[in-house]
């Protein structure tokens, strides 16, 4: 938890927040690929060509398409947070520079520069870490998607040309 502390202390109020949108995000981002490993293993097991399960494949491709429209909705509004957050932290500390420089001569005015910047680097830098990652996620989320859905149509084709035989 103290490197934690430090972090907070280093970048700032908004770190708090950054935080909180980190561990909100990530949950996001694993219930998101729980989801998706699950359909891969539901599918591996159910995955007989026949006519009769057409339907429920249909269901599944329908149910899993609109289970990572919803989560990917809530998961791209927190990556475009994170960095706005970051911005926000960017702002607070340039006005605590500003604010330091004026009130400070000489030495201690270099210092007060010193940790402003410090603290605006540490503010943007957490909240593009917490951004960047969590778009790789959502790429993979998409193609496992997109994998998902060619194998059910496969599936469906096959069970289809089987069945016309």
């Amino acid at each position: 938890m103290n490197l934690l502390g430090n972090l907070v202390a280093r970048g700032g109020p908004v770190m708090y927040l950054i935080i909180a949108l980190s561990v909100l995000l990530y949950t996001q981002c694993a219930k998101l690929l729980i989801s998706l490993h699950s359909a891969r293993r539901a599918l591996g097991k159910n995955a007989s060509p026949a006519l009769k399960n057409v339907p429920l494949l249909e269901a599944r491709q329908q149910e899993l398409a609109a289970d990572f429209r919803n989560r990917h909705v809530m998961i791209t509004a927190m990556i475009a947070a994170a960095p706005l957050l970051g911005l926000l932290g960017t702002v607070s500390g340039m006005a605590h520079t500003f604010e330091g420089l004026s009130s400070s001569t000489g030495q201690r005015s270099m210092s007060a520069l010193a940790g402003g910047i410090s603290e605006v680097l540490v503010a943007t830098e957490s909240g593009l870490a917490v951004a960047i990652p969590a778009l790789l996620v959502v790429y993979l989320g998409r193609r496992e998607i997109d994998k998902h859905q060619t194998t059910l149509n496969r599936l469906k084709e096959q069970a289809w040309r089987s069945e016309s035989r």
